[in-house]
């Protein structure tokens, strides 16, 4: 049977696709069997640095600072004008109350108090003169009733008895407030005497001086006594903090100005009303000072101790963090990462008490900031104390 030209050459397309098919079946399979096997690549390994939490004491503080001041400062001034006859104190000597600071010229004081002394002998003398006339005149007195009532005296010389009496007696009233109104000007000359002597109104320092002797004093102090024997720190501190704390609790003074060295104090006085200039409540911490180390106005620190526990499980305070609204650490157990939530306790600003969540001894990252997913691998490295 002959075939026509168009079947031939169907055919023959039909031949050369099978056979490129084919050839093409045998390479991909080639190809497949020839691959290499792949394996998985191992985790990462991060370096993390740790802490160890430890067993040890806390202190929960606040810490306040200012400027010490002596618990009290006095100007003394002169109570009277005048001119500074001796000055017998000088800056930094020590002074006891009542003890004489400087005096004042008191030549014409003193002669104003002679003066005043005459007087009062003077009218001593007056008083005993218008007591006699009165004695005197009591006795007329008697006589005329007596011869008035025996008819022998006219009723006219006994009215003239009783008014001399009478006339003795206002007298020796007069006499007598005479006498007591030089009395009166003789105390006042005598604590104007007094007065010339300045004296110190309290124990303490003398911290300033103003004039020497012959001068005259004006608006300043003749000298300033302050004080010294506890100094005061006073600062503000807010409503919270002042709920926190009561008189008497333990205070841990420093100063700038002798490193290394510490005061105790304590807290003093709470005020009881908020200052409306700021909403804050003023306190006072005072610091014995009986071998004058702290001088007024220096630059202190005060950390008031609220309260204290011991053998409290210790962590840095880097090393928990908030997450989802609870306190986290990243605890390390082997090599691995995980999330632990805790609770805390005490804190004193470097440190804070794990009340659950931690044993001592438990490994946890030091900055807890950092954001490395639990379950990662990691190895440790110890933090330097």
């Amino acid at each position: 049977m002959k075939r026509s030209v168009s079947q031939v050459r169907i055919f023959a397309a039909a031949l050369i696709l099978g056979s490129s098919l084919a050839a093409a079946g045998c390479g991909a399979s080639t190809t497949t069997e020839a691959a290499p096997e792949t394996t998985a690549a191992p985790p990462t390994v991060v370096d993390v640095t740790t802490v160890t939490a430890a067993v040890g004491a806390v202190e929960s503080a606040l810490e306040i600072s200012g400027t010490l001041t002596p618990l009290s400062r006095v100007a003394v001034k002169p109570k009277l004008p005048g001119t500074i006859e001796r000055m017998l104190v000088d800056i930094g000597d020590a002074v006891t109350m009542g003890q004489t600071i400087a005096t004042i010229d008191r030549r014409e004081i003193d002669a104003q108090a002679d003066a005043a002394v005459a007087t009062v002998s003077v009218g001593k003398a007056a008083l005993e003169n218008a007591e006699a006339a009165l004695a005197n005149a009591v006795l007329e007195h008697d006589r005329a009733r007596n011869l008035f009532e025996k008819g022998a005296l006219p009723r006219q010389r006994l009215d003239g008895a009783q008014t001399a009496h009478r006339s003795a007696v206002a007298q020796r009233d007069l006499a007598a407030a005479n006498l007591a109104q030089a009395d009166a000007a003789l105390r006042r000359a005598r604590e104007v005497q007094r007065n010339a002597t300045i004296t110190s109104p309290v124990t303490g320092y003398v911290v300033e001086r103003n004039y020497d002797a012959g001068a005259i004093p004006g608006d300043l102090p003749v000298v300033v006594v302050a004080d010294m024997r506890q100094m005061k720190l006073e600062a503000g501190v807010s409503e919270l903090e002042a709920g926190r704390i009561r008189v008497g609790l333990k205070a841990n003074v420093s100063v700038q100005a002798k490193p290394g060295m510490a005061f105790e104090g304590h807290l003093a006085a709470i005020a009881p009303e908020v200052d409306e200039r700021n909403r804050h409540f003023k306190i006072d911490v005072r610091v014995p000072n009986a071998n004058r180390a702290l001088l007024s106005g220096m630059y202190a620190t005060a950390r008031i101790i609220e309260s204290t526990v011991t053998n409290a499980v210790l962590v840095p305070k880097d090393a928990v963090m908030t997450k989802d609204g609870k306190r986290i650490v990243q605890k390390v157990q082997g090599d691995t990462l995980s999330t632990v939530t805790v609770t805390e306790g005490l804190s004193d600003g470097t440190r804070v008490q794990i009340l659950s969540g931690l044993a001592a001894g438990d490994t946890v990252l030091a900055d807890a900031r950092r954001q490395i997913p639990a379950g990662s691998k990691v190895r440790g490295i110890a933090a330097k104390s």
